[in-house]
């Protein structure tokens, strides 16, 4: 008799549990899709600067002038305009398929998962290429909401697929209904790097983070990208998502 009633709390509790964690599943992705509704464009293009410091607490660095063309939420084109040493590096993003282009050899190069962690070959920081993949959040992780006041949600993620982290920590501004920081960790490494989204303003009609700096904790680096001008659903020649065109 008391085993019987043992398993019947225990049942109890697992379905009361297993329904808390539905319910902040649901509110984790009605939020995120708020978000994106906030935030989605057909097209975009991004004039950016990009600045890595190898030391995070000193001023010395690297710059870089950078173009990003954006369509929809699979296709992303990021290419260097300057220095002219890389001028015309690019990586493509089609979904979770990604290369990159070396102008100096003509040599393309497809990203496989396993090089996912690296940073761009030729340029460095703090930016991963998984970083800079295309696609939306809630595509690549399972959300549930783990914390919530007045002025912020806390969603955390694990992966829905491979993967370079083991989860991710999102905060957003409820008033703002945009994403404020993304904090990054490793199975192995913890609480690995974090990325800020500031210095909020008007582009094109549009409320954006200009300013987004990753930081990461395992080499005391940092990385700092600019947006100094965008333009949201003008017409973008399809040849830039097309992978073929670097072969020719």
């Amino acid at each position: 008799m008391k085993k019987n009633r043992f398993f019947l709390v225990m049942l109890a509790l697992g379905l009361l549990m297993g329904g808390i964690v539905q319910a902040a599943t649901e509110e984790a992705v009605s939020i995120l899709r708020r978000v994106e509704e906030k935030q989605t464009t057909e097209t975009s293009v991004s004039q950016m600067a990009m600045f890595i410091y190898p030391d995070a607490g000193s001023d010395d660095h690297r710059s870089f002038e950078v173009v990003g063309y954006a369509k929809g939420d699979e296709d992303e084109y990021i290419s260097f305009l300057e220095p002219r040493s890389i001028k015309g590096l690019t990586i493509l993003s089609k979904g979770d398929d990604q290369w990159i282009y070396f102008p100096s050899t003509g040599r393309v190069r497809k990203i496989a998962s396993k090089s996912k962690d690296q940073s761009i070959q030729g340029v460095g920081g703090d930016f991963s290429y998984e970083d800079l993949s295309a696609g939306k959040w809630e595509e690549k992780y399972d959300f549930v909401v783990v914390q919530t006041t007045d002025q912020q949600w806390v969603l955390e993620g694990t992966p829905k697929k491979e993967s370079s982290y083991s989860k991710v920590n999102l905060v957003i501004d409820k008033e703002k209904l945009m994403i404020i920081k993304v904090a990054y960790y490793k199975a192995k490494e913890g609480h690995f790097k974090d990325l800020f989204l500031e210095e909020i303003k008007v582009l094109d009609g549009r409320e954006i983070a200009t300013r987004m700096t990753m930081v990461d904790y395992s080499k005391n680096s940092k990385t700092v990208i600019v947006i100094n001008d965008a333009k949201y659903d003008v017409e973008i020649d399809d040849k830039y998502f097309n992978p073929t065109r670097f072969y020719r």
